[in-house]
Parts: C-alpha cells; structure tokens; sequence
C-alpha cells in the first residue's frame, strides 16, 4: 500500500471513529417509547422526570407524560399498575390512554396521549385498588406537582 493511500485510510477511519462517538444528542425515536409492567430501565423514582427527560435536557428519551407511584408510606414505589386517561371523571366517559406503570413505580410516554381538552387520570394499583384525580391533566409532567405541590400519588 502507498504512503498516500495509507494516511488517507487511516484518516477516513478515524473520522469515522470520531463522528460515531461524538456527544450529540441522538435523534428522537422512531417509535414510541413507553413504560411496562415489570420494566427496569427507569430511574429517580419522585423525581420531575421532565426537568431532564425534555428537549434540550439531559435525558435520552423526551418524554410527553412521566410520573412516580408510590405506597400509602408516600416513600415506597408502587410497582406494575396501570394508569388510565379518561375523557370524564372518576373513570367515566371515553377510555382516552392507558399507561402501565414499570417495576420500579414509574411511568414514561414519549407519545402524546393527552388530548388538548385534557383528560382525567385514573391509577389501579395492583391490589385491585382504584385511585381517581377529579380534575382534568392538560400536562403530563406529574411529578411537578405531585411531591411538590401536591400529595405523591400513591395506591396500592
């Protein structure tokens, strides 16, 4: 192999190298990502999941919808329950979205399931115990106000 031609291998290789591992944020998803029953790979379990999980944040995923179960102990995660979004209250109305709540009492959409009247929330934990907020979300960034403002959402 020529000089040349082994400089200019060596070069397109390790731009290759280097483009592949740049800190660029990686494009959205193609497809949506969400939280499932027994799933692990949440984290910060209370936490305001969109303060990092947004464009421009540190997060991977920019998530629409994300949110922490806890126990009645308001410290313990509530693992594996299912979160509905109903057009009425207390479970009534068009079933609008349902959310599975993953292993470790978290729950993540990057789809945007609420619709822009807004949609009531309802949690079923798997006790079989039923939860229900009585005013409408226009927002699914829960845990800016739940364990700030207002109570951790909890079930059992």
């Amino acid at each position: 192999m020529k000089p040349t031609r082994y400089i200019v291998t060596i070069a397109a290789v390790l731009l290759l190298f280097y483009s592949g591992c740049s800190k660029n944020e990686d494009p959205s998803p193609s497809t949506a990502v969400y939280s499932v029953n027994g799933g692990t790979t949440s984290h910060n379990n209370g936490q305001i999941c969109l303060s990092c999980h947004k464009a421009g944040g540190t997060g991977t995923y920019n998530f629409i919808i994300a949110g922490s179960v806890f126990k009645p102990n308001l410290s313990t995660p509530s693992p594996n329950g299912v979160l509905y979004f109903w057009s009425k209250p207390g479970g009534t109305g068009e079933l609008v979205a349902t959310l599975q709540v993953d292993a470790n009492g978290n729950f993540f959409t990057t789809s945007s399931l609420l619709p822009a009247e807004g949609a009531y929330p309802q949690m079923n934990g798997v006790s079989g115990s039923v939860k229900a907020m009585p005013i409408p979300a226009f927002t699914g960034d829960c845990n800016s106000c739940h364990g700030v403002n207002e109570d951790p959402i909890w079930i059992n």
